[in-house]
C-alpha cells in the first residue's frame, strides 16, 4: 500500500510541473481538430462566378434599355423622336455585328400630336441579344410628352 501512494504522489508532483506543457498540447490538439472538421465540411469545388462578371453581354444589354431611354428623353418634337430612334436602333445593330451579336430591337409609337392639347407619347421597345453564351430579352416602355 505504501508504494501506491507513494507513486500516486509522485504522480501528483510529475503533473503539477508539466502543467504548462498539458495546456500547450491541448490547445494544439482542439486547433488541429477544428481544423480537420472545417476541411471536411468545406465543399469539394467552389462555384466560380467571375466568368459572369466578365461577359459583356449583361452590361450591353442594360446598357443599350438606358440609352434608348435617354435618346428618347432627348428628343425635341415627334419627327426628331422617330428620327433618334431609328439611328439609335442602326447604331446597336451595327454595334452587335462588331461584337459578334445579334440584336434586335423594336419598338412602336403611339400616335403622335405637335399641336395642343399635347398627350404623352408612349414607346414600346422589345429588346432581345443573343451571343454564343447569353440569350437576353426585355419589354419595356417609356413615355415623351413633346412641348
Amino acid at each position: 500500500m505504501k508504494s501506491r501512494t507513494r507513486n500516486s504522489s509522485s504522480f501528483l508532483k510529475f503533473a503539477k510541473r508539466h502543467k504548462g506543457q498539458f495546456f500547450v498540447l491541448s490547445a494544439f490538439a482542439i486547433v488541429a481538430m477544428f481544423f480537420l472538421i472545417s476541411r471536411w465540411i468545406e465543399p469539394f469545388t467552389i462555384v466560380d462566378t467571375s466568368q459572369v462578371a466578365l461577359m459583356d453581354e449583361f452590361f450591353i444589354f442594360n446598357n443599350i434599355k438606358e440609352k434608348a431611354i435617354y435618346a428618347v428623353n432627348g428628343s425635341k418634337s415627334c419627327e426628331d423622336l422617330r428620327y433618334n430612334l431609328d439611328e439609335y436602333r442602326n447604331f446597336v445593330q451595327q454595334y452587335a455585328l462588331e461584337k459578334n451579336f445579334k440584336i434586335d430591337f423594336n419598338y412602336t409609337i403611339s400616335p403622335c400630336y405637335n399641336e395642343p392639347p399635347f398627350f404623352p407619347v408612349v414607346i414600346e421597345a422589345n429588346l432581345r441579344l443573343k451571343s454564343p453564351s447569353a440569350d437576353l430579352s426585355s419589354t419595356f416602355g417609356m413615355t415623351y410628352v413633346p412641348s
